[in-house]
């Protein structure tokens, strides 16, 4: 009963360790997405907005200029920033369910990004407003893809401890 005790608590500190881990990889992808947009992308978008609402748009311009002449290929500016906000979507909400497994769980992970997938799809047929692009398709995929394959290799290794 002891031995599995201090398992059981051992679980737990690495369970916390890796939710913190999650929010914290989160956080950064969702700030380079931001900032992605913000030192390459057009001054209409609402993040710009944001940013003179909290005062940093003094800030921003100057970043702008810093970054003005930089040849940022379109796949950076446009597809990047999603796929990294899936990302980070993904990581937060996994961490905050913690060691909850279950199809609830994969169902709240997965929502946004699949809603992003469906939207780009919808984009390729004309049913929805927006230029469809493959790229943005990939960077969608990539963070449900690793996210999967992960939650699978833990699965197998889990079984293979308990055999």
């Amino acid at each position: 009963m002891g031995d599995k005790m201090v398992l059981s608590n051992h679980n737990i500190q690495i369970q916390t360790g890796n939710s913190a881990y999650k929010i914290i990889f989160g956080l950064l992808f969702l700030f380079c997405g931001c900032s992605i947009y913000l030192l390459s992308r057009s001054e209409t978008l609402n993040i710009y907005q944001w940013c003179n609402e909290v005062g940093l748009s003094e800030y921003v311009n100057l970043l702008r200029c810093v970054v003005l002449g930089w040849a940022v290929p379109d796949f950076v500016k446009y597809s990047i920033p999603d796929g990294l906000y899936c990302a980070a979507y993904i990581l937060m909400i996994d961490a905050i369910w913690g060691k909850q497994k279950g199809l609830s769980k994969y169902l709240i992970v997965s929502i946004i990004p699949i809603a992003a997938i469906v939207y780009e799809i919808l984009q390729y047929f004309g049913i929805k407003n927006g230029t469809f692009d493959v790229c943005d398709l990939m960077c969608y995929w990539v963070p449900v893809l690793v996210f999967g394959v992960n939650e699978i290799i833990k699965y197998v290794q889990i079984k293979k401890l308990r055999l």
